[in-house]
């Protein structure tokens, strides 16, 4: 690998120590069909039978119970939210929006509020819901515990979202003059590009394919650059990150402002979400967290669960480990698991048919649940 040209250091990662403030909400049922959340260590029965449409955030959970209630649990108690299931539901990490009817509504910090009355289509991400208000057409956003008009009505053509896409805090779009838009902080920047089919958002990020100038863009914190000029194979996007190869399988991140090149051909896999970005050559595997390049040895890419700032794998023998914000924790579980995934950054592990375990800030935590 080429001599990164970004403030990123090489790690080789064994460390048993864990990252602190780690979210720690999950769920289950027994053997019997009850409902249980696990909080953080605590094992709570929510209810006495199999409930259905599960959406796990940061700090609470929401499912439809038996009646078709919409219900939520948060910060240890449950409420019903609605008596009747959603038309639609965007559950980030943050706040639950939901649709009924066309009335637009979220779920933050135990609290219920009414966005808008008519609504159509909505986006919403971990810090911004956008939708266009009917029959105004204004394009409304909510953040940081406010609504606000972000584009007056003025023409139907340039006002009226005809796509669009939402990271954690932006939102970019494309009207019905097919000007492509992006919205950051509270202020609508016109890229000047227009016919823009290929795009995708992260927390503060952009990435766009221009087909008429053949170039690969980002907008990042309020400017956009050109970072290819080039058609390129392939790109992916995460927070304030975008991994691409070029028409010649040359491998470069993008990341903070600044370009750096892997390699002169593409790797075995990569992939871009949320905070992390992964990748391997000859088998091994490289994680980018926060700016620094993380690495093990004979990891498949079949073998890797994706969280938010998480990843969950098998290694070369078969055992799980867990890489939670820069650290990994390792021989917590000796023997590989018939099923494992993440609830957000909650690892989860399933084995002898009958057995859940939550692996939260070190420690595991084993109960009996319905066999699959």
């Amino acid at each position: 690998m080429k001599n990164l040209s970004i403030t990123i250091t090489i790690f080789i990662f064994y460390f048993t120590s864990f990252a602190s403030a780690q979210v720690g909400l999950g769920y289950y049922h027994d053997a019997t069909n009850y409902f249980y959340v696990f909080d953080k260590g605590v094992n709570r029965q929510l209810e006495t039978y199999h409930i259905d449409s599960v959406n796990v955030g940061n700090n609470y959970i929401a499912y439809m119970d038996g009646k078709n209630s919409f219900i939520v649990y948060y910060n240890g108690d449950k409420q019903t939210i609605e008596e009747s299931k959603p038309n639609s539901i965007i559950a980030t990490g943050n706040a639950l929006v939901y649709k009924m009817q066309q009335r637009l509504m979220v779920f933050e910090n135990g609290q219920t509020k009414q966005l808008a009355k008519h609504v159509d289509s909505y986006f919403a991400g971990d810090s911004i819901v956008v939708w266009q208000d009917i029959p105004s057409l204004n394009i409304m956003a909510y953040e940081n515990g406010e609504i606000k008009t972000i584009e007056p009505a003025i023409s139907v053509y340039n006002n009226v979202i005809s796509n669009g896409k939402v990271g954690k805090n932006i939102f970019a779009f494309n009207d019905l003059a097919y000007n492509f838009n992006i919205y950051f902080n509270e202020k609508i920047y016109h890229s000047g590009s227009t016919h823009i089919t290929d795009y995708l958002c992260g927390n503060n990020i952009v990435a766009f394919v221009d087909n008429y100038k053949n170039t690969l863009n980002v907008f990042y914190n309020g400017e956009t650059k050109v970072i290819s000029d080039q058609i390129i194979s392939s790109y992916q996007v995460c927070d304030d990150m975008v991994a691409y190869l070029d028409a010649n399988s040359n491998f470069f991140i993008y990341y903070q402002g600044a370009i750096t090149p892997i390699d002169t051909y593409a790797p075995d896999y990569y992939f871009a979400k949320n905070n992390i970005i992964y990748y391997s050559y000859h088998s091994e595997l490289k994680i980018i967290y926060d700016g620094v390049i993380h690495k093990d040895r004979l990891i498949e890419q079949a073998n890797i669960v994706t969280g938010i700032n998480a990843l969950l794998y098998l290694d070369n023998t078969n055992r799980p480990k867990y890489f939670y914000k820069g650290k990994t924790i390792d021989r917590f579980l000796y023997k590989k698991p018939d099923a494992m995934y993440l609830y957000r950054d909650l690892p989860v592990f399933l084995y002898n048919g009958n057995t859940v375990a939550f692996l939260f800030d070190g420690q595991i935590y084993e109960y009996g649940c319905r066999p699959n």
